[in-house]
């Protein structure tokens, strides 16, 4: 993992949103080596898009900053799980190709979930559409020779990475944020941020974001 030391830089509260948006802008510019320089593969594909994951969670934290720390803790969990996700889909071809095919999953269940919460609804074009793309999924898994998978359990990654403590607290800090808790309506939401929890998500994110960049970097062989 990435030293807290080796990716962030102390800096004043103004300078903190600037920061983070040239880090996201190292992000974009090392998604364009990976396409411009490299073979196009399923893997360097993948890889492109994580960084530009990783730039765009990023960017949204310089602007969430300081004002939004709900949003704050949404980006820095989801830095965290991508970090987990990469560290496991770099293991091994296998992973790679469950990733992958939890595409094909993700968005047959996104349309699945659209024609239910739309079927009291005259069927029209758009659900022919949908229908069809449907077909076209199953279509596509078979040229590609790609099954649908199921999304990674973050927590069964974390456990064979070693890092469950950090995962349990990690999601017991995010919680209280990115869910209506009762401490968060009752308590924290009608209140000024309190910067302790704003640098915590900061400095975490950056920790988060850095390793996965440096990880993607070091297997395409480039440099971040």
């Amino acid at each position: 993992m990435t030293r807290t030391v080796d990716i962030t830089t102390p800096a004043r509260s103004e300078d903190v949103p600037r920061h983070l948006a040239a880090l996201s802008a190292r992000c974009t510019a090392l998604a364009n080596q990976i396409r411009e320089r490299l073979e196009r593969t399923d893997r360097t594909v993948a890889f492109a898009n994580f960084c530009m994951y990783v730039g765009g969670e990023l960017r949204r934290l310089s602007m969430f900053y300081p004002a939004n720390v709900p949003g704050l803790a949404w980006a820095t969990r989801n830095l965290f799980e991508v970090n987990l996700i990469v560290r496991h889909v770099l293991v091994s071809d296998d992973n790679l190709q469950r990733w992958l095919g939890q595409l094909l999953q993700d968005e047959k269940e996104f349309i699945e979930g659209i024609l239910s919460v739309s079927s009291d609804q005259p069927r029209n074009t758009n659900h022919e559409q949908l229908n069809s793309r449907l077909n076209g999924l199953q279509d596509m898994s078979r040229r590609h020779d790609l099954q649908f998978a199921k999304p990674f359990r973050t927590q069964t990654i974390a456990e064979s990475l070693g890092m469950s403590d950090e995962y349990i607290g990690l999601y017991k800090l995010f919680s209280k944020y990115v869910h209506p808790s009762s401490l968060l309506v009752n308590a924290w939401y009608s209140q000024e941020p309190d910067f302790t929890w704003l640098d915590l998500f900061v400095v975490k994110a950056q920790v988060y974001a850095g390793d996965t960049i440096q990880r993607l970097a070091s297997a395409c062989r480039l440099e971040a």
